[in-house]
């Protein structure tokens, strides 16, 4: 069963900080997408790893996640599983840019 997460890391790459977006697959792959940067990857997790995050991080974090068409999917292509609207949904946020005066 695929399951999905989604959380903001709080670090301030953008007004809106650092939003992830990451879904485990049935394969144990996940793949995930940071949406703020614009980076997308994907690792396989242990057996004894939980699927949270603070695992997607440590892999993000630590460069051990690997950029692929399979995370470039998920992550850019339109309603994918880590898409921005996936984020929204997930979190419940919208993405209303503050107003510069």
């Amino acid at each position: 069963m695929t399951k999905k997460i989604a959380f903001n890391t709080g670090r301030k790459y953008t007004v809106h900080g650092q939003r992830i977006v990451a879904t485990l697959h049935d394969d144990g792959v996940v793949t995930f997408h940071d949406i703020d940067r614009m980076v997308c990857g994907e690792f396989k997790l242990g057996l004894h790893c939980q699927f949270n995050q603070v695992e997607v991080m440590h892999w993000y974090d630590n460069n051990l996640a690997n950029g692929t068409s399979r995370s470039h999917r998920d992550a850019f292509y339109h309603d994918s599983t880590n898409s921005t609207a996936a984020y929204i949904d997930l979190c419940g946020e919208t993405l209303n840019r503050p107003v510069r005066q």
